[in-house]
């Protein structure tokens, strides 16, 4: 190639390579381009990877080096990088550099190497002939020119990667305050709705012990304070696991077992089962496994089975069906149980509030379904309820796409 012909296509490779964004780019550019440049059998393409020449890429008639890795002291791009000076070997058997055994099984006879930048060089540019050959010295010229260029382009795309880094740090700060900010107000909102009504009641007690002037109605009015008092401590106590969960954002994920999540909550619901004869049936076989937050996935198994469990109907065996599927990217989790159910057309806003109940149950507190909801949508999820009076309840939650 003239040096006339040759500049023009350096010119051609600076356009392409102002526009790579990885090594890979830039590593797949350069060996075709220093192959073309000086008419090679083969290109190589070398990084200094510590005390070590790692063979990044390569352009050849036959397999030289790709992917291995040699020590500096050992190997002419070593020899190159440590030197900071290119060199023409017209026959490699004569030269003393060479490791003979490595070459031995290529096609090479001929090289010639360019260190990639001259003042601490981080790379190298190998051309190979399978024949003897002297490069002239303008071929030398345009492969050296070729590896400044390469450096300049490894310096601008470290710079670029480095940028877009931050740029995508700044844009998930931005989304995740935004989500922060919208989970507080939705957090302030949940704690002033469900503290509004006790402190009411305290405040009207109040006033009306202030008012009272018969200590004996005085007594039993104070009286009343009590269940008010309770009330609400268990309110602030559930408000408060609530706000952890919705404001904690280093939850640690886990590559979890469906079936092993399970049953631990049937280990913990074990006397329950036994009791109410309930039946359980699982089948995880479409999706067995979910990258989630262990503690979350034991407590939503444990609140919607003990959800089933106590809200058997007296007229039946009860049963349970639980199984997971997968519907595009995301999992689905759903919970069936033939039990009393839930009439939706009065109670669907209600079905996930705090200390809401819908059956008469001296044990039901209303917080767990409120809480499950707030562990699935904290890692990304939902949650859906189908429900027939007397007949069944299907809860159905989809978790988000797995990473």
């Amino acid at each position: 190639m003239t040096l006339a012909s040759g500049m023009e296509l350096l010119v051609t490779t600076v356009q392409e390579l102002s526009l790579a964004r990885s090594i890979d780019e830039v590593t797949r550019i350069v060996r075709t381009v220093a192959r073309k440049l000086t008419g090679a059998d083969g290109a190589t393409f070398v990084l200094r990877d510590g005390d070590k020449c790692f063979y990044v890429d390569e352009d050849a008639i036959s397999p030289l080096w790709k992917g291995s890795r040699f020590p500096m002291s050992l190997c002419i791009s070593g020899w190159v990088m440590l030197n900071r000076q290119s060199t023409i070997i017209e026959d490699i058997y004569v030269d003393a550099r060479i490791p003979i055994e490595a070459y031995r099984p290529t096609f090479v006879k001929s090289l010639a190497m360019v260190p990639i930048r001259t003042i601490d060089p981080i790379g190298a540019i190998g051309n190979y002939w399978a024949y003897k050959h002297l490069p002239t010295p303008e071929e030398l010229l345009l492969l050296q020119a070729l590896a400044d260029i390469t450096a300049v382009t490894l310096i601008n795309v470290d710079i670029v990667t480095e940028l877009e880094n931050k740029l995508r740090e700044r844009s998930d700060m931005l989304r995740l305050l935004t989500l922060q900010n919208q989970r507080l107000a939705d957090t302030w909102y949940m704690i002033s709705h469900n503290l509004r009504a006790p402190l009411s009641n305290l405040q009207m007690l109040s006033a009306m012990v202030n008012d009272c002037h018969d200590n004996e109605e005085r007594m039993i009015l104070i009286g009343k304070f009590d269940p008010v008092i309770k009330h609400l401590n268990e309110t602030f106590e559930h408000l408060v696991e609530a706000t952890q969960i919705r404001l904690d954002f280093s939850i640690q994920k886990e590559n979890l077992s469906f079936h092993e999540c399970f049953l631990k909550a049937i280990d913990l619901l074990r006397g329950d089962i036994l009791q109410s004869n309930a039946e359980i049936c699982t089948d995880f076989s479409r999706a067995s496994h979910i990258l989630y937050s262990r503690k979350y996935l034991e407590s939503i198994f444990f609140n919607l089975l003990s959800n089933a469990i106590r809200y058997r109907s007296q007229e039946r065996v009860p049963r349970i069906d639980v199984q997971t599927d997968i519907t595009g990217e995301s999992i689905i989790l759903t919970v069936r149980d033939n039990g009393l159910g839930i009439d939706l057309t009065k109670n669907r806003d209600k079905i996930f509030k705090l200390h809401k109940t819908f059956h008469d149950n001296s044990d039901a507190k209303g917080f767990g379904l409120f809480i499950t909801k707030s562990q699935i949508e904290m890692m990304g999820g939902k949650i859906t309820v189908e429900s027939t009076p007397d007949t069944s309840t299907v809860f159905t939650i989809q978790f988000t796409a797995q990473e």
